[in-house]
């Protein structure tokens, strides 16, 4: 993994202007509502998606951006920039790399329409009739770029894709960036543990995430999908029940502490981010879910970005992280006059931080 250790803003979301540095292995992004946070995992969850080169996972992640607030049309695909501004950018630096993602509202699209790109003759009549709202991605690493040409349906698709992406055919760079990005959506929506269960499965890690989901509830045993209704279900294997239950029949707690387990187990070497990661979860869960984070991080060489709005899991990472030797980061995000600033510290040095947190989070 290219460790991320800097991360600029521009015109994304509800962030002006914003830039990082020195970020850790583990960061913490912190504040009160409508400080950005949220924005700031989503830029760097498109932005590396884009650097993969792969159009499907792109797609995955501008389709969560857009719907997980809600999915309002073409209000949506205007959210992404700030105010009425045109261009997006977005820049981090890992490794001794830098790498450069814009986002643009408007340009001559049929300029690369009749260049990069050829469409069929019906598509290009929806775009002139507005059916679709038309937004070209340009990343750029070193000496080379990709672009990307987003179609997005900018009415109220009833069925099929909301997004369309097409791509030119040279790839950023020569690296795997492999993320994960999660929302509390994500966590408890149908079907995602199935997903994240044949992750681990295709890594051989189904054992490594057991062993973290028995640390905080020891009654687990086993978790299989099973056939049932033309699908597959899963079941977990708990010691108190005479035979297997439903996984959607579970707690709130242990589904999101079996789906994070999973996760960052099957994530050897990338990026995992998570908004609201406190989503869910009791006192005790938290604490299960930081340690499972941070073990699991540590691990398999990954690099975390989340946001928490819970000074509970704020302790609680410091504490284990600590304990843990963690590089960790704690980013603590203020919007004062429409400007966006952040402050970070260590988590060595987080403890007057701390303080100020305490009375800014509950007041």
């Amino acid at each position: 993994m290219l460790m991320i250790t800097s991360l600029t803003i521009g015109n994304f979301r509800g962030i002006p202007k914003l830039k990082l540095t020195n970020l850790g292995q583990i960061n913490v992004v912190v504040g009160r509502n409508n400080a950005g946070k949220s924005s700031v995992i989503e830029a760097l969850a498109v932005s590396i998606a884009g650097v993969n080169g792969e159009n499907d996972l792109l797609q995955e992640v501008l389709t969560k951006i857009l719907t997980w607030r809600g999915w309002f049309g073409k209000n949506s695909i205007t959210s992404l920039f700030y105010h009425d501004q045109l261009v997006a950018d977005i820049n981090f630096v890992a490794g001794n790399t830098l790498f450069s993602f814009e986002i643009r509202k408007h340009g001559n699209i049929m300029d690369l329409l009749d260049g990069e790109f050829k469409l069929d003759e019906d598509t290009l009549r929806r775009i002139g009739l507005g059916k679709f709202a038309v937004i070209p991605i340009t990343v750029k690493a070193g000496p080379l770029k990709k672009t990307y040409l987003v179609l997005i349906n900018a009415e109220f698709p009833e069925d099929g894709e909301l997004l369309t992406i097409f791509s030119t055919s040279d790839n950023v760079y020569p690296i795997e960036m492999p993320l994960r990005f999660l929302t509390p959506f994500d966590i408890t929506s149908h079907g995602f543990i199935e997903k994240v269960h044949s992750w681990a499965f295709k890594e051989k890690r189904l054992k490594s995430a057991f062993s973290l989901i028995k640390e905080g509830y020891p009654e687990f045993q086993n978790l299989s999908p099973l056939p049932e209704n033309n699908t597959s279900v899963m079941y977990v294997d708990v010691q108190w029940a005479k035979k297997a239950v439903p996984y959607y029949t579970m707690g709130d707690g242990f589904k999101t502490l079996a789906a994070m387990a999973l996760t960052v187990s099957s994530l050897k070497n990338g990026y995992l981010l998570i908004d609201s990661a406190e989503a869910f979860h009791h006192p005790k869960s938290l604490r299960v879910v930081a340690k499972t984070l941070l073990k699991g991080a540590k691990e398999n060489n990954v690099q975390v970005f989340l946001t928490t709005h819970s000074l509970e899991l704020i302790d609680i990472l410091l504490e284990e992280g600590l304990k843990e030797n963690i590089d960790g980061r704690i980013i603590y995000m203020k919007r004062e006059g429409g400007k966006v600033e952040a402050s970070i510290e260590t988590f060595e040095e987080s403890q007057e931080l701390r303080e100020t947190l305490g009375l800014d989070l509950r007041g």
